[in-house]
């Protein structure tokens, strides 16, 4: 498909107010991020998203609770703990008794775990070398610098009870 079809065929239309395409090339975005990985190098992760996001947070911070899971990931509680139970049964995380608070849970990656999540991480970025490979690294630290930013903005407005 020509460039020009593909975007006709996304709807972009330079002329549209600039919140609109971003409201537009983020839902495509989104859509095409879980695709491409799978369909791109015939690879069915065996880390969904969900599990993948919540083994970063827990080797980045170590052991948590259900609870302090549940806000980092913006989610629920009983949706965390649904997650855990598939990254438990996968052997990439265990949960145990809180030893300062024995009613309390806390979640742990598993040396398994950590593994899928290296392996994992390194397949995806290097997906995205390849997608990126047109680009300088001033752009490719650009877009790290901007999609950080909105996700902390996104987080933010979150949590902000005004809205």
């Amino acid at each position: 498909m020509s460039r020009t079809t593909e975007e006709n065929v996304d709807g972009e239309h330079p002329g549209e107010a600039p919140l609109s395409r971003v409201e537009l090339q983020l839902a495509l975005l989104l859509r095409r991020a879980e695709r491409t990985g799978a369909i791109r190098t015939g690879h069915t992760p065996a880390l969904e998203r969900s599990g993948y996001l919540l083994l970063q947070v827990l080797g980045t911070e170590g052991p948590l609770g259900i609870n302090a899971l549940a806000e980092r990931q913006g989610l629920d509680a009983s949706t965390v703990t649904r997650q855990v139970v598939s990254l438990e049964k996968a052997g990439f995380a265990r949960r145990s008794r809180d030893p300062l608070d024995g009613r309390a849970v806390r979640v742990e990656a598993t040396a398994s775990g950590r593994e899928q999540l290296g392996r994992e991480r390194a397949r995806r970025s290097a997906m995205y070398d390849q997608i990126l490979a047109g680009w300088s690294p001033f752009e490719r630290s650009l877009l790290a610098e901007m999609l950080e930013r909105l996700n902390h903005d996104l987080d933010a407005f979150r949590r902000d009870p005004e809205d």
